[in-house]
């Protein structure tokens, strides 16, 4: 280990960030540079490019890996992506071998690194400090959608990485059931992600206004006010969000709180101050009164996954 400098790195569909922690200048991460999938045949590639580029080439180096797809074994698939990470060669790169989290993973565990000005309170509670014996969720609705629990332990915090995005959708108004056949009818297996991300977003937009395409997610979120189709899918998509909140705070006793990480979710910020989300958030047969008492907050900042990295690192 190089003066007691390590790693981090956020492994995404489209490109990855790498970044250094520890050492002399502390754990915040630094020396931070993204580099694109499509210019780089392989993850080790674009490691060894960074390495390059901040001196470390011949550098033994602890890592962590905050990785956009389900960390199982040498070898992880990365979601929709042509690369994949062998862990092994990583390893025969720096010399030591890396820990892998998935990435929501380590935005759960840059919850407790966070200042409260970090967060932004939507309807109900407001949020709470982040306690070491409090359970809490954490959503990041980007590309796909990713969920993890962040479980205090013994005033400890331990992340817990899930892949329930892929639960499967269950519609509940009319909206819903139109956007469901219009996905079965093309074959698609239906999953909460299928609508809950930022393809999402199109691709209900394509199902409620009969087959009229947009080009961006951007087009549906800023357009709400001006297209009634707009306001339609936001309206579906935020309502849904909010049943996958309640889904999970039962799943996981998050009733700490829960928090939505993404470009998506902040875009949508005043939508899901509206009752819908938290009406379809607290719509059970039990349990209604302790969701209503949990809080559900924003995230305003986009460099979670190299903090909560370099929270593992210190918490090795």
């Amino acid at each position: 280990m190089e003066n007691g400098v390590a790693l981090v790195a956020d492994i995404g569909r489209q490109s990855v960030r790498f970044g250094l922690a520890g050492g002399p200048e502390g754990a915040a991460p630094r020396e931070i540079k993204r580099f694109s999938n499509h210019d780089h045949q392989t993850f080790t590639s674009a490691l060894v490019s960074y390495l390059a580029d901040v001196g470390l080439r011949d550098a033994r180096l602890p890592s962590v890996l905050a990785v956009a797809g389900a960390v199982r074994g040498d070898l992880i698939n990365l979601t929709g992506s042509r690369w994949y990470i062998s862990l092994a060669g990583v390893e025969a790169v720096l010399r030591q071998k890396p820990m892998a989290l998935n990435e929501c993973a380590a935005n759960a565990l840059a919850l407790s690194q966070l200042p409260m000005t970090a967060f932004t309170g939507l309807s109900g509670p407001s949020p709470r400090p982040i306690s070491g014996d409090g359970n809490y969720a954490v959503i990041g609705v980007g590309t796909g959608l990713g969920v993890a629990a962040l479980i205090g332990a013994n005033g400890h915090h331990v992340p817990v990485q899930s892949e329930a995005g892929h639960i499967g959708f269950a519609p509940q108004t009319g909206d819903e059931e139109r956007f469901a056949s219009f996905c079965k009818a093309r074959g698609m297996l239906v999953e909460v992600e299928t609508l809950v991300s930022a393809n999402g977003l199109l691709l209900a937009y394509e199902a409620l206004s009969g087959g009229k395409r947009l080009p961006s997610p951007e087009d549906v979120t800023r357009n709400v006010s001006r297209d009634p189709v707009c306001a339609a899918v936001v309206r579906m998509f935020v309502d849904h969000l909010g049943a996958f909140v309640g889904d999970l705070v039962l799943t996981f006793d998050a009733w700490d709180g829960v928090y939505l990480t993404g470009a998506i979710a902040r875009a949508l910020e005043s939508q899901l101050k509206e009752p819908g989300f938290r009406r379809r958030m607290e719509a059970r047969t039990a349990f209604r009164r302790q969701l209503a008492d949990t809080p559900v907050a924003l995230v305003n900042r986009n460099d979670l996954e190299l903090i909560g990295a370099a929270a593992a690192i210190r918490n090795a």
